[in-house]
């Protein structure tokens, strides 16, 4: 019985599914199921030993420029299997063989590379996005060895020194100060190093996460525009990826339509990459400056206010509300709204994500609804949608 379980657990792959809801649903029924299968050895086993290596590992294997390479030769030969040998010679320095055949052991042992022969393997979905730079996996990993590994080791200890206080003040309260000197912004200002794995993996978040433009109807939106006048503006938009959803969804803008990505000098003329329609328009802007476009139709927040504590939020909200046109300018905020139960574990991670490295935290409703209310805003709307991780809170001047 168990040979015939086994056997029918290994074949279900990802493209069984009609809708990527679907392969979700199944996803955490496997979740579920693993969590009843091990021992409770093996989970603590797993969590922390485990994945340490892995880590390591995959970073090795990247800084050593492999995946890229076996990425670019996939192409020429999809699915061909490598031995240790080709894997060394396309690393870009001197690795002794051993230790390269002991990660890519382990590696393949989480089933992140699959294991043909001695020595040899084959590569994998994963893999190949590890690879491909335009995926921005390779920047989940590294982000998480930047920031959210430090930052995860430090917590509970930083937690108790603190007498179990929520750590909601950046100035004086933040776990991220507390490793590495400086608040997680200013950081990344001054390593760009860090602060490149940090914008790839929000791209990645991105990329991965529903668009916005389908949870939210932006037809009306649009149709109720004055096109003379800006019609929107992705405050703290990095790459620009959400301001060409709203493009995508509506082709047929001018030329001439003010849509705007601002964001901070060094993620507009560093970190930005992504190739985006001639229309779109960057500008470098701290969002706790005085905005500079006034009376757009719409100001757009994506994962920007969950970054900070409600007394900063208050301070960004401050500057969008005194150049908006009552009853004509929406504030937009795409954002996690935490269910008062069954919060998934993306949610979940993304919360414990931000209050580890930017005192942050996603807000349940309630939580919404007070903080807008106490800074003169009404909410008209919460879309949502049953595939999204977050929802779009349409917002106006009270």
């Amino acid at each position: 019985m168990a040979s015939d379980l086994v056997k029918k657990l290994d074949s279900v792959e990802r493209a069984d599914f009609e809708s990527d809801s679907d392969r979700f649903a199944v996803k955490e029924a496997a979740r579920r199921l693993l969590s009843r299968l091990e021992t409770p050895f093996e989970q603590g086993w797993a969590i922390d030993f485990e994945n340490p290596g892995l880590i390591a590992g995959l970073q090795m294997v990247q800084d050593l420029g492999i995946w890229t390479q076996w990425t670019e030769a996939d192409k020429q030969r999809p699915g061909s299997r490598r031995t240790l040998d080709e894997l060394l010679g396309w690393a870009t320095a001197a690795c002794e063989p051993d230790l390269l055949r002991r990660l890519l052991r382990h590696i393949a042992a989480l089933h992140l590379l699959e294991e043909v022969d001695v020595d040899t393997w084959k590569p994998t979905p994963f893999s190949l996005h590890m690879g491909a730079k335009e995926t921005y996996v390779g920047d989940i990993v590294k982000a998480g060895l930047d920031h959210a590994i430090p930052c995860g080791n430090n917590l509970a200890r930083f937690l108790r020194k603190n007498q179990y206080k929520e750590p909601l003040d950046i100035p004086s309260f933040d776990n991220y100060r507390d490793v590495f000197g400086d608040d997680f912004f200013t950081y990344v200002q001054a390593h760009p190093e860090a602060g490149g794995s940090f914008q790839g993996v929000m791209t990645a978040l991105t990329h991965y996460k529903m668009i916005w433009t389908d949870v939210y109807d932006t037809k009306p939106l649009v149709a109720g525009a004055d096109l003379s006048k800006p019609l929107f503006v992705d405050v703290g938009g990095a790459q620009g990826l959400d301001t060409q959803s709203l493009l995508d969804r509506h082709p047929d803008l001018p030329a001439n339509v003010g849509l705007i990505v601002q964001d901070l000098p060094e993620v507009i003329t560093t970190h930005s990459k992504e190739s985006l329609d001639s229309r779109i328009r960057k500008m470098a802007h701290d969002f706790f400056q005085p905005q500079p476009v006034v009376g757009a139709r719409a100001y757009f927040f994506h994962s920007v206010p969950h970054d900070w504590p409600d007394a900063d939020v208050a301070r960004m909200l401050a500057q969008i509300k005194s150049v908006m046109t009552p009853g004509y300018s929406k504030l937009l905020i795409y954002e996690v709204v935490l269910p008062a139960r069954g919060a998934t574990h993306l949610m979940t991670t993304l919360d414990l994500a931000l209050m580890s490295c930017t005192s942050g935290l996603e807000r349940t409703e309630g939580a919404w609804r007070g903080l807008l209310d106490a800074e003169g805003f009404k909410i008209v709307s919460i879309s949502r949608h049953p595939r999204a991780v977050e929802s779009v809170i349409e917002v106006e001047v009270a």
